[in-house]
């Protein structure tokens, strides 16, 4: 019942927006634009946020070159009911999008899937100096991009000659040079990018440095140092006026000394690795839209994705290959008949997994070698149907067949799965939507987790107790089923200007309920551990069923030149089958962003505030029974001349964690980086 109180406080908030936009109409009805992104590839179609019935969030270049993230999960953290998790280091941190994570939200780069999972290695691999803007869709969103999209979508599109070139200009380029003092971090970027003809081409380079992180109480984080590298080439061919082919190319290595799981402390159970990270992609694309067409505006995409994590256990100089390779394509047309939008398409991808295992000095006593495949096609259709000139709904429907396949057991199982969604936008006033979905998603079982097998870890003899020692072993579980979800959500949109003279406001309010099933976990089994005749087994089982209840606020208004912004949320988890809490539900969190620009905006100076509400709704069996609660002030400064000799030169700097608070995340096992001052510098030509 304690929860209705947020629901509620919520509900009044939306009545009393819509009571004062009701009274600020009288003032202007026109439209704010500062506020009102477009979206072009999480939700598939291009559309105005305002104009989305689905809860989406957007960082554009200049938040990003602003914050000077140094992960993209890290550039979402600010978002309502999005949090980087997997502790401080950057290269294993992923995004929890309303309490669900890693396989359960879909990840994209310029269109292309980003499938690698590979147990407790880090996937967000992107280097953020290579993004020019990142759309994250909230919530289920299977019917369309099928499997996995049970908690959302993160849509990540990288740089572009197109983006960079001041008009009419044939050849420029930039250089960058940063620096964290947190870890000693020193970062270096250069670009060269250029057209001529009907082409446009981009080229660039990037490495990074640092050391070990500082946490909050003056200690290292042991193991925390990373080095990187890699570089993105980009050409857009303009082949006729309707036509244009994009090819591009990007990679990346990360050298660490690291717990072979990176979000804890290295211990016996979690041994230290040397670990070489290799990520590789090649993505050609496709548009065709012809200006006279009204049937016709494709887009095809082929994709070839290789992730490598090569990696020496320290110990026991035992050599570890894991190898993610997907090769995946997409097709999708909009056409406009009797003023209806159709969206339609086919996808698919084959993800290909292989792992070694090096068990020298254990022989038997290591994870057995994995070698399969996972097969996953769709097609789906998006309409867009207006009912007059304010009511529209939008019907969704999505099919996907899906197999796995283990040629080490020679075992392969498949399945199949429909994806229904339906939307209805209803603009009462010229600056109110209201919205309101339905969506249902899946995430199908990956090959790790029905084919698992070999020694899971070992226990070695304890003489008079465990005199031959004991090892847990791996099931596999072929007959793991899809998790599946089911969201309902409410959304008022408010868009409104000119109340007090040369501002804007907008108010989003989002509400969701989601019911997921067949929640797929790892479990041990015969718990009687170190009575010989009852060793312990593991395997992945599907189990909860959970609901994820809650609300965002995301609110930003603008005077002139200075910028307020709040943004608020809280889920909530429940287990079905028994009532209980859930693990991994994020705390409640609430940010203020101030900012004020000077000398024509030239100079930005902006302050934050993040407060994260103590988390004590956690399963009796929980390790920690409350998690604190804590406040962190961040500071920030931009300057870009729009004139004169240095208007090539842009700073930027940031620090974070300012009273180097000491805290931790909810469900997290490390602590988070203490203050860290970051100076960025870059000059165009």
């Amino acid at each position: 019942m304690m929860y209705q109180k947020p629901l509620a406080v919520a509900i009044t908030l939306a009545c009393s927006l819509s009571s004062f936009a009701a009274l600020a109409a009288s003032a202007s009805s026109k439209a704010t634009d500062t506020f009102d992104e477009v979206l072009v590839s999480a939700t598939r179609v291009s559309e105005k946020s305002s104009g989305s019935s689905r809860s989406v969030a957007v960082m554009d270049e200049q938040q990003l070159a602003t914050q000077q993230p140094q992960s993209v999960p890290a550039a979402l953290k600010y978002e309502a009911n999005i949090e980087a998790d997997n502790g401080p280091r950057a290269s294993a941190q992923g995004v929890s999008i309303r309490g669900l994570s890693g396989q359960r939200v879909v990840q994209t780069i310029d269109g292309a899937r980003q499938n690698t999972s590979a147990g407790h290695r880090g996937t967000y691999l992107l280097d953020p100096e290579l993004v020019q803007g990142i759309e994250v869709l909230k919530g289920p969103a299977g019917s369309l991009w099928g499997s996995g999209a049970i908690g959302g979508v993160v849509a990540q599109r990288t740089k572009s000659a197109s983006d960079l070139l001041e008009e009419g200009q044939q050849l420029g380029g930039y250089a960058r040079a940063g620096y964290a003092d947190n870890g000693q971090q020193l970062s270096t970027s250069a670009a060269l990018y250029g057209q001529g003809g009907d082409a446009q081409w981009l080229v660039n380079g990037n490495y990074s440095d640092g050391d070990n992180i500082e946490l909050g109480n003056g200690q290292e984080l042991t193991n925390s140092a990373s080095r990187s590298q890699g570089g993105l080439a980009k050409v857009d061919w303009q082949l006729t006026a309707a036509q244009q082919l994009t090819l591009s190319g990007r990679s990346r290595t990360i050298d660490e000394l690291v717990p072979s799981n990176p979000a804890a402390n290295a211990s016996r159970s979690v041994p230290l690795v040397r670990r070489n990270t290799t990520d590789n992609n090649l993505t050609l694309g496709h548009r065709w839209a012809p200006a006279d067409s009204s049937w016709l505006d494709a887009e095809s995409t082929l994709y070839w994705n290789q992730t490598s994590y090569d990696e020496e256990r320290v110990e026991r100089g035992q050599q570890d290959q894991t190898d993610f390779d997907t090769l995946g394509f997409s097709l999708v047309n909009r056409s406009t008949v009797a003023g209806s939008l159709l969206t339609y398409g086919v996808d698919g991808y084959r993800d290909e997994v292989q792992t070694v295992r090096d068990d020298s000095g254990q022989e038997g006593q290591r994870p057995a070698n994995l070698d399969g495949e996972a097969n996953t096609y769709g097609s789906f259709l998006l309409a867009r149907l207006p009912l007059g000139a304010s009511v529209a709904l939008e019907p969704a429907l999505r099919y996907d067949h899906f197999s796995n396949k283990s040629h080490n057991l020679n075992a392969e199982s498949s399945d199949s799965a429909w994806s229904p969604s339906l939307g209805a936008s209803w603009q009462t006033r010229p600056w109110l939507t209201l919205s309101a979905r339905y969506d249902e998603a899946f995430r199908a079982p990956s090959v790790e987790e029905m084919y698992s097998s070999g020694s899971h870890y070992c226990i070695p003899p304890i003489p008079g107790m465990l005199p031959g020692g004991m090892c847990n072993t791996f099931v596999p579980n072929a007959e793991l089923q899809a998790e599946e979800a089911a969201n309902k959500g409410l959304k008022a949109d408010l868009r409104f200007a000119q109340l007090a003279g040369d501002d804007e406001l907008a108010v989003t309010l989002d509400l969701f309920r989601n019911d997921v099933d067949q929640f797929i976990e790892q479990q041990v089994y015969d718990p009687l551990m170190g009575i010989p005749g009852f060793e312990q087994h593991t395997r992945w089982v599907n189990v909860d069923k959970a609901r994820l209840t809650g609300f965002e606020l995301d609110s930003r208004y603008r005077i002139n030149a200075t910028r307020v912004g709040l943004a608020l949320g809280k889920t909530k988890g429940e287990d079905r089958s028994d009532g209980g809490a859930l693990y991994g539900i994020p705390a409640t969190k609430a940010v203020f962003d101030l900012s004020q620009g000077l000398w024509q905006e030239d100079l930005t100076l902006g302050t934050r505030v993040t407060y994260v509400a103590s988390q004590d709704q956690v399963p009796a069996d929980n390790a920690v029974a409350d998690y604190d609660s804590y406040a962190l002030w961040d500071l920030y400064l931009s300057w870009q001349p729009a004139m004169g000799s240095l208007s090539d030169l842009r700073v930027d700097l940031a620090v974070d964690n300012l009273t180097d608070r000491y805290y931790r995340q909810a469900w997290q096992t490390l602590y988070e980086q203490g203050r860290n001052a970051r100076l960025g510098l870059r000059y165009s030509f």
